[in-house]
Formats: C-alpha cells, structure tokens, sequence
C-alpha cells in the first residue's frame, strides 16, 4: 500500500491549472500523472515535475480512454480534475473509481453537475438569495423569440454545459444585437444538439469583474476565503482572463461562501461575479467547483489549493491559510495585448491606462525558473507561428502572386 502522505496524484484535463497543480505537487516529490483531455492543453506533458502523460485522441472520447488508463493506473492515487469535463468524469464514476482503490477529490457531486449547468447554476443562486442574470432555456425558435420580448438586445446566447460547446465552438457564448442574429444562432447550436439560455448582458466593462475562492470540508466549513479581481479578457465580455489581480472583495467573500453553503458545495469552489452597473449589486456568472486558470496567482498569493484537495481526498489535516497577498498579478502577455486592441478599439481602455497596469513586477500562467520547458517551448510555438504567418503574409504580397 502506498504511504498516504506521498500517494501518486492522477490530474485530469485542464490547462494552465493542470500545469500550476502538477508543480505545487511534484514539487513535495508526489509522483504525478497527467492525463490530457484533447482540448490543447498539453502543455503539461513538458513539465520536469510530471511522471508521465498520457494524451487522448480528442475530447469526446476522453472519459472512455482516462477508465481505461486508470483501470491499469496507480492505485491509491489521488484523482484531481481540471476541467469541466473531468468533473462530470468524477462525479459519475466515483463509487466505480474507489472500488478500483483511487482517491477522488472530495466532491458534492450532484451540486458539481448542477454547477456545469448554467441555468441550473443560476436558478439554485436565486433560491438561496445570490442575484442571477435573467436568463431562458430555449430549445425551439418560438422560445427564442418569446425570451426576446423581456430582455434588451444586446444579449447573449449561452450553453448550458460550457465544455460541450467549446468542443464545437471554441468560446464561452455568441454576443447577438438583434433578433435576427440570435435566430441565426440559436440555428448553429441547434445543429450541434447543444442546449442553450438566452441571457441577458450584465451592464458595466470588465473591470467589474471578481471572484471567491474556497475550499469546504465535509462539513460544510469553509477553509479559506480569497477573491480576485478580472479586469482584463479576450474577447472583452466573454472571454477568459488576461490579468488578474488579487484584492480583498467583502461582499463577493460574502456572496460566494452564501452561495457555496446555500447549495451545499464541498471541496474546491471558484464563483465569479460582475458588478451590475445598475444596481451596483454583484450577480453570479458562473461557478466552476475546480482549480482554475488562474491556480497558479492563487498560489502565489498564498493559498495553495492543490495541496489542501490532495491531502483532504486522502482524509489528511491540512494547515488552511488565515489570509493571503493582495496586489499579486497574473498577466497573459500574448492574449492581454489582443484584449488591449479589442478594448482600444471599443474605447474601454487607453495605452496608457493599459501600460499603468503593467508597471510592476508580473506573474506568468506559466513561466516557472525551476521549471522552464513549457513556457520555453509554448514561446518557440508562437515564434513559428508568428513567422509562418508573416512568410503567407509576405507570400501573397509578391508579383504575379495576385489575383491568382
């Protein structure tokens, strides 16, 4: 039987997150197996800390090869999941995964497959009293068109199980302003199977953007309390984040461990709210009971959330932190810049206010000095990128080359 202290850890999908927790981890001499998702976050498998890698054919079929693996894995092994599709992975096979003598991370998993559900998540935030954008589930046209009668264009139409829709559309939601793009893409959607809600479009930029963080024992109690700030995505609105920054947020603290308790949540927790300029009230836009893209700022401010879910999923104390570094930043360089065209170009931000931002010392989601192969080799892939579309560029711009 392995020691229960130095059990392997098993890390299911993700990206970045799958990157800061397989270090926080192997860093402790915890041997690490990372099992890709087919979703382009590989760049995992370069990290000096992970024991092994093992990719799968595409996303669709990775809950069928990850059993497969894990019928023959390390027993006694933590199992950590790093992404939506993960997370359904554990919550539906858990009772089959501890027969098999794994440790899953510590889960409600009822409340874990309502998270991944949005108009579920937010109906389950109104009745324990967190403010939730108005929203429709709609399955048909004429439900389209009814939902369009109590909201204001611009709206957007969202799945209802983000990590599907990715899988066909690459992006969190389609941003409509009028009733004819939303019919065109409720049409697009409706050809992929794919369930959806209309929302409404929280007003305010993006700097209203924040999050808690938590993790609750089997008993509900909360372990610790961390928010952040998002002030910065690609694409603006709907985009994942390109700079964050730690903060103490009172009433997202507060919001967020109502909503966790409310639901009953245990384990991992991250919710994130906008600030409704209207009201000035805080209302819930999506809860994800994992590690994040943004583990690694956690981290570094503090709160290590991959060791205290290893040791919990092996019923181990832990020593939660009281407090964590505000001021703490992660910056996506290649993906803030593209924001901070997008947000120019809507008049949201200006060089300098951008340039102010990133006068400080920056964190990278994954540059480590004892680490260093992934974000060398991420680097060398946008160099060749970069130069094998400048060369078409350059190309098509030659004599004789137009009009061909």
């Amino acid at each position: 039987m392995t020691d229960a202290a130095q059990a392997p850890a098993v890390v299911l999908g993700g990206s970045y997150n799958s990157l800061s927790v397989t270090r926080a981890l192997g860093r402790q001499g915890i041997a690490v197996h990372a099992l890709g998702d087919g979703a382009g976050g590989a760049m995992v498998s370069r990290s000096r800390f992970l024991a092994g890698y093992v990719p799968v054919t595409s996303s669709a079929t990775a809950a069928d090869e990850w059993m497969a693996w894990l019928r023959t894995g390390p027993r006694g092994a933590v199992i950590l999941p790093c992404s939506d599709g993960a997370l359904e992975f554990v919550a539906r096979h858990r009772a089959e995964l501890i027969a098999m003598g794994y440790c899953p991370a510590a889960a409600a998993d009822e409340v874990t497959l309502a998270m991944l559900d949005k108009e579920r998540t937010y109906e389950l935030a109104r009745s324990v009293g967190v403010p939730a954008p108005r929203t429709a589930a709609v399955s048909t046209l004429e439900e389209v068109r009814k939902a369009t009668a109590d909201m204001d264009f611009p709206m957007a139409l969202k799945p209802r199980h983000s990590h599907l829709f990715a899988r066909v559309f690459g992006s969190k939601a389609l941003v409509v302003d009028d009733a004819e793009a939303l019919e065109a893409a409720f049409r697009a959607t409706e050809a992929h199977g794919l369930e959806m809600i209309v929302t409404e479009i929280i007003p305010g930029d993006d700097s209203r953007y924040c999050s808690y963080y938590s993790y609750l024992d089997d008993d509900g109690t909360p372990l610790f309390h961390f928010t952040k700030r998002k002030p910065r995505q690609n694409p603006p609105g709907f985009g994942l984040g390109t700079f964050h920054e730690t903060d103490w947020v009172p009433d997202a603290a507060e919001l967020g461990l109502r909503f966790f308790t409310g639901v009953g949540l245990r384990g991992v927790g991250n919710v994130e709210f906008k600030r409704d300029s209207r009201d000035g009230q805080l209302k819930i836009i999506e809860c994800n009971p994992r590690f994040t893209a943004a583990d690694k700022l956690v981290q570094r401010a503090g709160v290590d959330m991959a060791t205290i879910a290893y040791r919990r999923a092996q019923g181990l104390p832990v020593t939660a932190p009281t407090t964590f570094r505000r001021g703490v930043t992660q910056w996506h360089p290649v993906e803030d810049w593209q924001a901070f065209r997008a947000y120019r170009a809507l008049g949201q931000l200006s060089v300098a206010s951008w340039l102010r931002s990133l006068v400080r010392p920056q964190g990278l989601p994954m540059f480590d000095p004892r680490d260093p192969r992934p974000s060398a080799v991420y680097a060398a892939e946008f160099v060749r990128r970069v130069l094998r579309f400048t060369l078409r560029r350059l190309t098509s711009s030659l004599p004789g080359r137009r009009g061909r």
